[in-house]
């Protein structure tokens, strides 16, 4: 069944094909030479007037006599009418490429940009596209009923946290973390499945590490301590408990790891410089405390006693 997202695609495409041909088209319709043609037609009336006025001036002054003034107008109606005419056969001669034109480029242009499409872009797209949403549902409706009819299976259960994760459902992604560690020792003992059953509970309440995330990712840290993730989080809960060094330690730890032409790598070690900055700060802040909180010195002269 074709979706509604398909349906929008193919009328917006026809759409622009459309307000395409309809600016377009009547520039190809409406030739120039039709327009000067009309041009000339009326600049040879205005001349032809000229010429009777003149004609009529004579006349009334007595420059010509009345044969002549009948002979003139008759010359001059013969000419205006060959001039006419020509314009006319220009014209005519002029629409009839236009026309041609304008009906080539009307027809050309849907089929040049359906052409296109079918060669340079992907037809299987449009039904992927229209597919996707559908086959996610699908896929996320089976695996929940495989798991209602094999609830042991451990790693369906991480297939489904992750999907909730990946839709931001953290509860139910932590609910399917702990019924795959339940299922199998071997996933209760995965460093990143503890990971990631941390920062579902951390961010179901409310983006926070602490309490039970922080002790799963001290137990991943122990199975696999290079585990990228758990470094990575264990910095996180460090920093959120104003454990600075520590922080900046995980993530240094996880920068070895990385490529340093990286966009990640670069991240990190703005965060690694934050975090030693904060950790700077801090001790400077309880240096200044345990100065303030010594005892003053006694000053004073001893007494001393006469024999």
């Amino acid at each position: 069944m074709i979706s509604f997202a398909v349906y929008l695609f193919v009328g917006v495409a026809v759409l622009m094909v459309v307000l395409t041909l309809a600016w377009i088209g009547p520039r190809l319709f409406s030739a120039p030479g039709v327009r000067a043609g009309l041009d000339r037609e009326t600049t040879n009336l205005e001349i032809y007037r000229d010429e009777l006025a003149q004609l009529s001036a004579d006349y009334q002054c007595g420059r010509i006599s009345t044969a002549s003034l009948e002979e003139a107008r008759a010359e001059l109606n013969r000419r205006l009418l060959d001039d006419t005419n020509d314009s006319d056969t220009n014209t005519n001669r002029m629409r009839t490429p236009a026309r041609a034109v304008g009906v080539a480029v009307m027809l050309l242009v849907p089929l040049l940009a359906g052409g296109l499409y079918l060669n340079v872009g992907s037809v299987g797209a449009l039904k992927a596209f229209a597919d996707g949403a559908q086959t996610e549902q699908n896929f996320y409706q089976q695996l929940q009923e495989h798991l209602r009819q094999n609830p042991r299976v451990a790693r369906a259960w991480v297939i489904l946290g992750r999907h909730e994760m990946s839709v931001n459902r953290f509860q139910e992604a932590a609910k399917a973390f702990e019924s795959g560690i339940e299922a199998s020792p071997k996933v209760a003992n995965d460093p990143t499945v503890l990971c990631e059953l941390a920062e579902a509970i951390g961010m179901a309440q409310g983006a926070v590490l602490k309490g039970r995330p922080r002790e799963l990712i001290e137990k991943a840290l122990t199975l696999a301590p290079d585990n990228a993730l758990a470094l990575e989080l264990a910095g996180g809960a460090a920093y959120e408990a104003q454990d600075y060094a520590s922080a900046a330690m995980y993530w240094r730890m996880l920068r070895t790891q990385l490529s340093e032409g990286s966009l990640t790598y670069q991240q990190l070690s703005t965060a690694i410089a934050r975090a030693e900055g904060e950790a700077e700060a801090l001790m400077a802040q309880s240096e200044d405390v345990a100065v303030q909180a010594q005892p003053e010195e006694n000053l004073a002269l001893p007494v001393v006693v006469a024999q």
